[in-house]
């Protein structure tokens, strides 16, 4: 018997387009916002005035790494390989607290506006903090070609919306609330979508578990197709996940 593919209907148009909507919205309020205080400037358009609230701004940073490629590629990589795919997280947190604790506390007094602007003072050459900037560029633009790429695909899936019109159209929507409300509207729509992101996978879980019969059904069938796997001490560097 064939599943069902369930196609885009009026009311998922309308939350798409709502969900677009809002965010252009949040960078017109900022934008008119600034546009009305006459004092104003660049560090709060650049840096949202450096004194932002610590929530949203950890959530903004929180969604920075939450692209479609984690979205999509984890569950993938989990499902087909196992679990132990878990323990790349043990490096990720090891990494934030040697930020916390090394790098926030030097960069954060010289008040930069970039990062690469350290380079520039540590070696005392303009050209250093050039390179360091270039390979950024570089770095997002291949970064952003592959996170722009995976949702689009996924959506025209389900739509049949191309997706090359759905790269343009979000990429047209992210650069307009950029532009017009700065870094403040970028931290706010962030914590939008956040929330959109979050609710979206709760709601497949809960979902995906209730169809199943519950998390000790999805559990024991994993168990079964040998996917639980927290801990495999084998060096060989053709295995698939270790430590």
């Amino acid at each position: 018997m064939a599943t069902e593919v369930r196609k885009f209907e009026a009311w998922d148009w309308v939350l798409f387009a709502l969900m677009l909507g809002i965010s252009a919205v949040i960078g017109i309020f900022y934008a008119v916002k600034e546009f009305m205080n006459k004092d104003s400037n660049n560090a709060d358009y650049l840096m949202g005035g450096r004194n932002m609230q610590l929530v949203p701004v950890a959530i903004s940073i929180l969604v920075s790494f939450m692209s479609a490629i984690l979205i999509l590629g984890t569950p993938a990589e989990m499902y087909t390989a196992g679990t132990l795919y878990f323990m790349y997280l043990i490096g990720m947190i090891l990494a934030i607290i040697l930020s916390a604790l090394i790098f926030v506390p030097l960069l954060y007094p010289l008040r930069l506006t970039s990062s690469f602007e350290y380079l520039q003072l540590r070696f005392n050459s303009r050209a250093a903090k050039l390179t360091g900037t270039v390979i950024m560029i570089i770095q997002q633009i291949l970064y952003m070609g592959i996170a722009s790429y995976a949702p689009s695909t996924a959506l025209e899936a389900v739509t049949g919306f191309p997706t090359w019109a759905t790269i343009i159209t979000v990429g047209c929507g992210s650069t307009f609330y950029t532009f017009l409300g700065g870094m403040k509207a970028v931290v706010w729509t962030d914590v939008f979508q956040a929330v959109v992101m979050i609710a979206g996978i709760l709601a497949i879980v809960i979902q995906g578990a209730m169809k199943v019969g519950g998390m000790n059904t999805v559990w024991r069938i994993n168990e079964d197709w040998h996917r639980i796997e927290f801990w495999n001490a084998n060096f060989n560097p053709t295995t698939r996940h270790s430590i």
